[in-house]
């Protein structure tokens, strides 16, 4: 198959789990990705930003999700930092690229994190 049949392009649906079932929306994100790039947003007004890299050899079919999330600019500043500093935490993992649905774990900074990864639709 093509690159193309998987479901790379397309609306996304993260959200994280605990137990094998979604956790309250506030763990929820929407991520779009077009010609193998990354965007969206959580509640939390975290951004995430990256790349999802596709294999298709022979009977292996994986991708790879290389990405980051910053968070928004806090309204109080820890001490030692301003109102306008932000964060970035890396999230990596590997994904069955042809799964419209998908149980997975991912790593998030030096957490592993259990999520599941929804593939919404074709975008227009």
């Amino acid at each position: 198959k093509s690159v193309r049949a998987m479901h790379a392009d397309g609306l996304y649906e993260i959200a994280l789990c605990r137990h094998r079932k979604p956790v309250a929306s506030a763990g929820h994100a929407l991520l779009v990705c077009r010609s193998g790039r990354l965007f969206g947003a959580d509640a939390r007004g975290r951004i995430y930003k990256g790349r999802l890299r596709l294999y298709a050899k022979h009977a292996v079919r994986k991708g790879f999700l290389d990405a980051i999330y910053e968070t928004p600019p806090r309204v109080k500043p820890r001490r030692g930092t301003t109102v306008d500093m932000q964060s970035s935490v890396s999230v990596t993992g590997e994904i069955d690229p042809m799964a419209r649905s998908q149980l997975t774990k991912l790593l998030v900074g030096r957490k592993t994190v259990a999520v599941k990864i929804t593939y919404i639709g074709p975008l227009p």
